[in-house]
């Protein structure tokens, strides 16, 4: 029987920020306001102001800033997102530092706020609707909170199911995969930024009983035996595209791959929960029941 060539079901979220970036920059009223001198302290974060139309009031983001290209690549780097210098901080001369809760070194916070910078502290929760609450809390913080009105209602109209399109009587199971650096291929469990987009795109997580992530196991794989595969793009580099994921011992004699079920990720759309989520949650739906 011939087979039919592999195909992937869709890239979701590449390219996904650009328009919300041009769209709420092009759509919002200047409010009254005085300009901020913005240090970002997280990829999502940094992505989150340039949404809101405040990416020239950055003067500083950290390691893991790296979207939108054009913007980060002209800012100092700070440091690593979790292990930030002071001194690198001030040097850039700050009016307010955004950064989530837990980070280090942990009297970085205290001794901005006693030199009399603001800092905008975000919990570091892994849902959709807590992303959500981000934006509205860096909008108010930055004094535009209609921006993040907007920008969550644009998020929203992404995540809603169409308006007249039966949902599935049985969500499609699916596996996440992911790669961390240079480490081996991890499946994502509970309580992970994939499992809350998986489920906001009306499909559930293969893997369950654990949190977090754990290395790809290839009894368990054919055990759980998933219906699709989301993937990564940086892992499936890593393992030699479509082809090379498809002969992997575990994966080869899934539903998933005999079927031709897989979908590719952007790795900041997925992991982030920036700006971008609300699309990567429609494309995903889309790719998986294609409405």
């Amino acid at each position: 029987m011939r087979r039919t060539p592999w195909k992937v079901l869709a890239m979701v979220g590449l390219g996904a920020l650009a328009a919300v970036w041009i769209g709420l920059t092009a759509a919002s009223a200047a409010e009254d306001r005085k300009p901020e001198r913005i240090v970002c302290l997280s990829g999502s974060l940094t992505e989150t102001v340039v949404a809101l139309g405040l990416g020239d009031e950055l003067v500083g983001v950290d390691l893991s800033s790296l979207r939108p290209a054009e913007v980060v690549r002209k800012l100092p780097r700070l440091g690593s997102p979790r292990a930030v210098p002071l001194e690198s901080v001030l040097n850039v001369g700050p009016t307010v530092v955004i950064a989530y809760d837990d980070l280090e070194p942990r009297e970085t916070v205290p001794q901005l706020q006693s030199l009399g910078i603001r800092t905008i502290l975000l919990p570091r929760h892994r849902t959709v609707e807590s992303a959500r609450l981000k934006f509205l809390a860096i909008a108010d913080g930055l004094g535009v909170p209609e921006r993040g009105r907007a920008l969550v209602a644009e998020i929203d109209r992404d995540l809603a199911w169409p308006e007249g399109k039966p949902e599935p009587d049985k969500p499609v199971r699916a596996l996440f995969v992911q790669t961390m650096g240079s480490g081996p291929l991890m499946i994502g469990g509970d309580a992970t930024s994939a499992t809350s987009l998986l489920e906001a795109a009306h499909v559930a997580n293969a893997v369950s009983g654990f949190e977090g992530y754990r290395p790809f196991n290839v009894e368990a794989m054919m055990a759980v035996n998933p219906e699709a595969v989301v993937i990564l793009k940086r892992a499936l580099d890593r393992v030699g595209g479509i082809d090379g994921l498809a002969a992997m011992p575990g994966l080869a004699e899934t539903e998933a791959v005999r079927q031709r079920r897989i979908v590719v990720s952007d790795d900041a759309a997925f992991l982030g929960l920036g700006p971008g989520v609300g699309r990567a949650v429609r494309e995903l739906r889309e790719a998986m029941y294609g409405r």
